[in-house]
């Protein structure tokens, strides 16, 4: 397969939808194919909430795993060959974690085997409309036939939300208790945009660093897709940025096309976006381009600052509780805690804060000469030079 070359400046794909009625607030390259990485899980955990809703599987199903499942490579949750674990607990793994081994051992629960599986994730995804989507496993590790679109994955997103509503708090979870070990959500997006609660992330070489964000504000539901940031911190910033257009569109969303009817390009290959580096190697084994160039980076918004960012903190309203306080709670907790003092304790406390204002105004009063005298002499600190 001849794939893009490296060399073009800030090659991104990206789409926002409006969640609620699929149209499409803003796109770039949208219909361009694209490795998904990881992104490829939400497909395997959309499988898995489908045999669930039909009765073929159980969140508290018991799973063995595989010597299959347990050899595959980082990320993953570390399950050995002959270990049980359950339906929920894979799900979990998968969503928070990014677990290949999880992710593999439910693939190979609801299709005998992974490769059954991916042909079984390639048919549902074309039932659905994701006209470019192929798979040939259920991690998204490297593979040339392991092809999306962040039109696609849009597609796909939306659909999981609007049928397993129940679910989606799997993608929400900021960690995920196992076995003694409490593991954070390795999605950021989650602590850096106030709105987000889900989706997923995802990474190779191929792809470079994918997001699918949703987010909720006023009632209105976004889902972004960003594929092919050049860093971990680029996705994160730029899918605020996404998140942030989409919000401030979302009200004119007359004739908009729906991301349904967004034509797919199935005759670009997919680029190589990482080939220089640590990821030459994985360029070359897929017939890349390895020189290396310089790259602009994403700039979804490059003269606004983010409106989240520029909010003014709305204050806390106001409430009235019992004995007439009616200011904000932790005032009126304050002046609850001070009335439930007695009267002799809060004299007290006061002739103790008038002592130590007057020694303050006292020492504060002394001549130069006088504090210069009792004062220790201070060294003086050289600069030392950076390293």
């Amino acid at each position: 397969m001849m794939l893009q070359s490296f060399n073009a400046a800030a090659r991104y794909a990206a789409i926002v939808i409006d969640a609620d009625t699929g149209h499409v607030i803003h796109e770039n390259e949208a219909a361009q194919r694209w490795y998904p990485a990881s992104l490829t899980k939400v497909m395997t955990i959309y499988m898995t909430l489908s045999a669930i809703e039909a009765g073929r599987l159980r969140l508290d199903d018991i799973l063995t795993v595989s010597g299959h499942a347990a050899r595959q490579p980082s990320s993953k949750l570390g399950l050995r060959p002959g270990q049980t674990i359950s339906v929920e607990h894979a799900i979990m793994a998968v969503t928070t974690r990014s677990a290949n081994d999880a992710a593999v051992l439910l693939a190979e629960t609801l299709g005998g085997t992974e490769a059954n599986f991916a042909g079984m994730m390639t048919h549902e995804a074309h039932r659905l409309g994701m006209t470019s989507s192929s798979f040939q496993n259920a991690s998204g590790l490297p593979d040339e036939g392991q092809i999306s679109s962040a039109r696609d994955l849009a597609i796909l997103s939306a659909t999981l939300i609007h049928q397993f509503p129940q679910h989606y708090h799997y993608f929400s979870a900021t960690e995920f208790r196992y076995k003694g070990r409490v593991l954070p959500n390795t999605n950021r997006i989650l602590k850096t945009y106030p709105d987000a609660d889900g989706m997923k992330t995802g990474f190779t070489c191929g792809s470079g660093y994918n997001l699918i964000a949703s987010a909720k504000r006023n009632g209105h539901r976004l889902i972004g897709v960003l594929l092919g940031a050049r860093s971990s911190g680029e996705r994160f910033e730029q899918m605020g940025n996404l998140l942030d257009v989409g919000f401030e569109k979302i009200g004119y969303a007359d004739n908009r096309l729906p991301v349904s009817q967004l034509k797919a390009d199935n005759s670009s290959p997919p680029p190589f976006q990482l080939s220089s580096n640590r990821c030459a190697g994985s360029a070359v084994q897929m017939g890349a381009d390895t020189g290396s160039g310089s790259h602009e980076p994403i700039r979804i918004k490059p003269q606004d600052k983010h409106p989240r960012l520029t909010q003014k903190a709305v204050a806390a309203p106001p409430v009235v509780h019992a004995g007439g306080c009616a200011t904000t709670r932790h005032k009126c907790h304050r002046q609850a805690a001070a009335a439930a003092t007695p009267v002799a304790a809060r004299k007290t406390h006061a002739k103790a804060r008038l002592a130590k204002a007057a020694k303050k105004s006292e020492k504060t009063e002394k001549p130069e000469k006088e504090r210069l005298t009792n004062s220790r002499p201070v060294e003086k600190k050289t600069a030392r030079p950076k390293g």
